[in-house]
């Protein structure tokens, strides 16, 4: 008794060590970029504008990876049971990491803004965001802030654009309370999905349960994207958590609901939908089992979308965004190398040329979806499947955006929840694969601007193969010391 009594402490100073130290992480990120002093300032701002030379971009670089090992560090620490934090624990700590998040400029996403600005278009103007873009109101006091999605309407599902209605409706024209207020929902939607994961894992061991749980709460990808940045697909992700309960108890007709009110939320959360539809289909014991599950979908679903878009009016108006989007230029991403080193090669980029090289990822994509569904009949898992599909999305996509990265981590989180290993092959790439997004910024800005003479294709070659092949070698590479982290 006297020797537990007193290794208990040394314990707990160990993680809130930790937590200190990555909460010190957190305040530099305040300090170096505040949102107070810029938040209505043009143009709007960047990792680069506030780190303008590339000793600068270093230092972000190794501020980033600070935060990432301190991350790593209390995992191991709680997965080999070295440390045994309750689940308010790893809540508190996210919520402190969190409060000087909520006052940093989002200098990786802008979307923020346009959250603030489209939302007025419906609280301040009564117009449809999917019908009428901010810029036709031109006398609107934030409408400079749009940038160059002033003329494009809404991405987003219905029941997000009701969030955004109803936060600007409260805040009107105060543009800083609304940001704020948009942060806030993504804090609160982030802690709801830790609290799902670990109500998830309730079955699972228990280290693996306190540990996964802080790979979801404490991961600094998670924290810049949807606390910094604001980004909504961590809504999106509460929804399908909840499905993903409903699921585990059974309950098929309460699945395919939050599945489609998650793809109400951002509608890239459709492709998920039809895995677990087919994987429902499939186990329903007959016929009349599957008319009635399928029967009540169809009635319960076609009421949700229908009152979702009754404010808004036609959903057809979504549609056309998302197909104008999804043909949008090229950014970041393997389909844009090809097309720089054809361009190189002196095949000249017409847009016929783009469209064409575009066509043909998604042709090998639509051909890896065949192969999953084909999987998916034959009894693969549907929470495999949707991991492989969010990824394969961001791997294919014309212009690949950050937060694009954290689509697939919390399906890999959950998917083999009753492996032996602390950490599966595909959680590790994630994980990975989450850094290297983020570290991206710099190979585009810094490293592009003052080391590559401005070259896109320099900067593409050296960042594709960085972001999309360097996790995986790097999830091989670690394998060993990773999964026998417990014996050290």
């Amino acid at each position: 008794m006297t020797v537990t009594s007193r290794a208990r402490p040394k314990f707990q100073i160990n993680l809130t060590f930790l937590a200190l130290a990555s909460l010190v992480g957190y305040l530099l990120f305040w300090w170096w970029f505040p949102l107070r002093p810029y938040f209505n300032t043009l143009p709007l701002q960047d990792v680069r504008t506030f780190a303008p030379s590339l000793l600068a971009g270093l230092a972000y670089a190794l501020l980033l990876l600070a935060l990432f090992s301190l991350y790593w560090l209390a995992f191991r620490a709680v997965q080999s049971e070295r440390v045994k934090p309750a689940l308010w624990v790893l809540l508190g700590t996210a919520v402190l990491f969190a409060i000087p998040l909520l006052q940093t400029y989002p200098i990786n996403a802008n979307d923020l803004f346009r959250y603030v600005i489209r939302g007025r278009v419906s609280s301040v103007y009564e117009q449809s965001p999917y019908a009428t873009a901010p810029d036709a109101f031109p006398d609107d006091p934030l409408l400079p802030l749009a940038g160059e999605w002033a003329d494009e309407t809404s991405p987003y599902g219905p029941l997000w654009e009701l969030l955004a209605t109803g936060v600007t409706r409260l805040t009107q024209d105060n543009l800083l309370a609304g940001l704020l207020s948009f942060k806030l929902v993504g804090l609160l939607a982030h802690l709801t999905c830790g609290w799902l994961i670990w109500r998830l894992l309730a079955q699972a061991d228990a280290a693996k349960q306190r540990g996964f749980t802080l790979l979801w709460l404490w991961n600094p990808a998670l924290l810049l994207m949807f606390i910094v940045d604001g980004h909504n697909d961590v809504l999106m992700m509460v929804w399908q958590l909840v499905a993903l309960w409903f699921w585990r108890r059974e309950r098929p007709s309460l699945t395919l609901f939050f599945l489609l009110l998650a793809a109400l939320t951002k509608p890239i959360a459709l492709l998920v939908l039809p895995f677990f539809v087919l994987a429902i289909w499939r186990d329903l014991p007959n016929w009349w089992a599957r008319l009635r599950v399928f029967g009540w979908g169809v009635l319960w679903g076609g009421t949700a979308v229908w009152l979702a878009f009754l404010p808004f009016g036609s959903p057809l108006d979504l549609a056309v965004r998302l197909l104008r989007e999804a043909s949008s230029g090229p950014g970041f991403s393997p389909a844009t190398l090809v097309l720089l080193v054809a361009g190189e090669l002196g095949q000249p980029l017409t847009p016929a040329f783009i469209e064409f090289i575009a066509n043909l990822f998604r042709m090998l994509f639509g051909l890896l979806c065949l192969w999953l569904v084909w999987l998916g009949w034959n009894g693969r898992s549907p929470m495999r499947a949707a991991a492989d599909i969010l990824a394969a999305y961001s791997l294919q996509a014309l212009s690949f955006r950050l937060w694009y990265s954290t689509w697939p981590f919390l399906w890999l989180l959950l998917e083999e929840e009753s492996a032996t290993a602390p950490t599966t092959f595909r959680l590790r790439t994630e994980l990975w694969f989450l850094l290297t997004v983020q570290l991206s910024v710099l190979i585009y800005g810094h490293l592009r601007a003052y080391a590559l003479g401005g070259s896109q294709l320099a900067a593409h070659f050296i960042g594709v193969p960085f972001v999309f092949l360097l996790p995986s070698l790097l999830a091989i590479l670690n394998k060993t010391q990773i999964n026998t982290a417990g014996d050290t």
